[in-house]
C-alpha cells in the first residue's frame, strides 16, 4: 500500500467522528436558537443536547456523577433553572435524565433482582403510570399536572433506579450515604443562615416567603426549596442517612471509626437544628424518632432500643423545660386550631372524592374542587385551602385507582424493608442501614399523614435515594441471600455464615 493511500485512509472520517461533528453542530445551533429566540421548542431541543452530553460524561462513572448530583442539588436547585417563570429546565431534571440515559446505553452487567425489590419496583411503575394517565387527562391544567408528575414521580423513580444500579457494593452504598449526608448538611446550613441573616431563596425556587401568623409573623425558613415542608422533610430523610453513615463507620477501621465518631454527631446536630427552625411539630417529633431508631434499633437487641429511647426522651424533657419560655415554641406546641382545620379539610376531601370516586377530580385540582363544596367546620374551625395529607389529596385528585396504587406502594415498601431485615441478621452494616431506612420511611409517612408531601419533588427524591440504598443492599447479597434463603428450612446457624459470605 502506498504512502498516499495510507494517508487517505487515516484522514477519512469514521462513523463515530461524523456523529460527533453532527451532534456538536446541532448542539451549537440549539444553543444559538435559545439565545436569539428563547421558546419552548428551542429550550427543549437545547435541553436534549445537554442531557446527551452529560450522559456521555456520566457514562464513564455513573456512581461519581450520581453522588456529585446529590451534593450539588441543594445549592443549584434554586439557581440552575430556566426560564425563571415556569422552570422548564432544571438541574435535577437534566442530571437525572442524563444519569438514566447513561445507564441505558451502558453495557454493565445487571444483577438479579430480589423478589421484594422487583415487587416494589413494579408497584412504583404502576403508581407512576396511573399518575401520568390522570395528569394527561386533567383539564384545563394538564401542563401543570405533567410538571407535577415529572418532579414528584418521574424524577424520584429515576433517582431510585440510578442508586439501585450503581450502589452495587457496600463501599458504594456508603458513598451514596455520604452524598445524602453532605446534601442534608448543606440544606441545614442554608436554613440556619437564612434564619440568622434574613435572606431567602424561596422566590428563586418558584415559591414565596411564608410568615407564621400564629407566632407573630415569624418567617418559616425553607432553605433552597420553595416551601418549608420540603425543607423539613428533606432534613428528616438526610438525618436518617447521617445516622447510618455515623453508625456504619464504627464497624470499620480505626481511622474511619474515629473520623465518623467525631464528625457524625456534629452533622446530626446541625441537621436537627435545621429541622427545629422549620417550626413543624411533626419535624420535631420525627427528629426524636430518627435518633431513637437510628441509634437503638438492632436485630435481637430490644434492651438497646429501650435504653436509647429512654435517653432521648430524657434529653427531650430536659430541653423542653427552658423552651417553654420561648413564645414561638409555646405557641406552636399549644396550637390546636390547625388540627381541627385539618380534620375539617379531610371531610371536604371525602366530599370531593364522592364527586369522582374512580378517577378523582384531577392532579392539582383539589382547591378548585373545594370551592364547590360547602365549608366544613370542626370545633368551630373552618377547613383550610389544602388537602393537608398526601393520602387525602391522592384520594380526591386520583380517585380509588390512584389511592389504591399509593397504598399498594406503601405495602410493598414495607415488604422490601422486611426483606432487608432478614438479611440484617448477623450483618451489622445492614442492621444499621435497615434502621436508617425505617426511620426515614416512618418520617415520610408521618409528614404525609398531615401535610401534602406527594406533589413536592425534592423530598420525594431524597426518599427514593434512601430506598434505593435498601434495594441495592438486598440485591448485593446475590441470589443466595437471606431473603431467598428464608423460604428454606435452614436454621440461623447456617443462614448467617452464608449471608456474610455473599456480602
Amino acid at each position: 500500500m502506498s504512502a498516499s493511500s495510507r494517508t487517505y485512509r487515516s484522514l477519512r472520517p469514521t462513523r463515530s467522528t461524523a456523529l460527533s461533528v453532527l451532534y456538536t453542530v446541532g448542539s451549537l445551533l440549539a444553543l444559538t436558537a435559545v439565545l436569539l429566540s428563547p421558546s419552548v421548542p428551542t429550550v427543549v431541543l437545547c435541553a436534549a443536547a445537554m442531557v446527551t452530553a452529560f450522559a456521555l460524561v456520566c457514562g464513564r462513572s455513573p456512581l461519581a456523577a450520581g453522588v456529585t448530583w446529590l451534593v450539588l442539588s441543594p445549592v443549584l436547585y434554586p439557581l440552575a433553572r430556566y426560564p425563571r417563570s415556569g422552570s422548564l429546565v432544571t438541574f435535577d431534571r437534566v442530571l437525572l435524565a442524563a444519569l438514566v440515559l447513561a445507564l441505558l446505553i451502558g453495557r454493565g452487567s445487571r444483577r438479579p433482582s430480589a423478589p421484594s425489590v422487583r415487587a416494589f419496583a413494579i408497584a412504583a411503575v404502576v403508581f407512576a403510570a396511573l399518575f401520568l394517565a390522570r395528569a394527561v387527562t386533567t383539564h384545563p391544567h394538564a401542563v401543570g399536572a405533567l410538571e407535577t408528575f415529572v418532579d414528584a414521580v418521574l424524577l424520584p423513580c429515576a433517582a431510585f433506579c440510578v442508586c439501585r444500579r450503581t450502589a452495587d457494593s457496600p463501599r458504594r452504598v456508603s458513598l451514596w450515604a455520604s452524598g445524602l449526608v453532605v446534601c442534608g448538611t448543606v440544606v441545614a446550613l442554608l436554613g440556619i443562615t437564612e434564619h440568622l441573616f434574613g435572606y431567602e431563596l424561596a422566590s428563586l425556587s418558584g415559591g414565596a416567603v411564608r410568615a407564621d401568623t400564629e407566632s407573630g409573623g415569624v418567617i418559616r425558613v425553607s432553605g433552597p426549596y420553595p416551601v418549608p415542608e420540603v425543607y423539613a422533610l428533606t432534613l428528616a430523610l438526610t438525618l436518617a442517612a447521617t445516622m447510618f453513615w455515623w453508625m456504619d463507620g464504627r464497624m470499620h477501621g480505626a481511622h474511619r471509626r474515629a473520623f465518623r465518631s467525631v464528625l457524625g454527631p456534629v452533622l446530626a446536630v446541625v441537621q436537627v437544628v435545621g429541622m427545629a427552625l422549620s417550626l413543624f411539630r411533626v419535624a420535631w417529633a420525627c427528629a426524636l424518632v430518627i435518633l431513637v431508631i437510628g441509634l437503638g434499633l438492632r436485630a435481637g437487641r430490644r434492651l438497646r432500643l429501650a435504653a436509647v429511647g429512654s435517653a432521648v426522651a430524657l434529653a427531650a424533657l430536659v430541653a423542653f423545660v427552658p423552651l417553654q419560655d420561648n413564645a414561638v415554641f409555646r405557641t406552636r406546641i399549644g396550637n390546636t386550631d390547625n388540627v381541627a382545620g385539618r380534620l375539617a379539610t379531610y371531610q371536604v376531601g371525602a366530599e370531593i372524592w364522592r364527586s369522582a370516586p374512580l378517577t378523582g377530580v384531577g392532579i392539582n385540582r383539589f382547591v378548585d374542587a373545594q370551592s364547590r363544596i360547602h365549608v366544613r367546620e370542626v370545633w368551630g374551625v373552618r377547613s383550610v385551602q389544602s388537602p393537608h395529607s398526601s393520602f387525602v389529596g391522592a384520594l380526591a385528585e386520583q380517585g380509588a385507582f390512584g389511592f389504591t396504587a399509593l397504598i399498594a406502594l406503601c405495602v410493598f415498601c414495607a415488604r422490601m424493608l422486611r426483606g432487608l431485615g432478614r438479611l440484617a441478621t448477623g450483618d451489622p452494616t445492614r442492621q444499621v442501614l435497615r434502621a436508617a431506612v425505617i426511620a426515614g420511611a416512618l418520617s415520610y409517612l408521618a409528614f404525609s399523614m398531615e401535610l401534602t408531601m406527594l406533589p413536592l419533588g425534592p423530598s420525594n427524591v431524597a426518599l427514593a435515594v434512601l430506598l434505593g440504598l435498601a434495594a441495592a443492599s438486598i440485591e448485593n447479597a446475590g441470589p443466595q441471600g437471606a431473603e431467598r434463603h428464608a423460604h428454606t428450612t435452614a436454621g440461623p446457624a447456617v443462614t448467617t455464615p452464608l449471608v456474610n459470605a455473599v456480602s
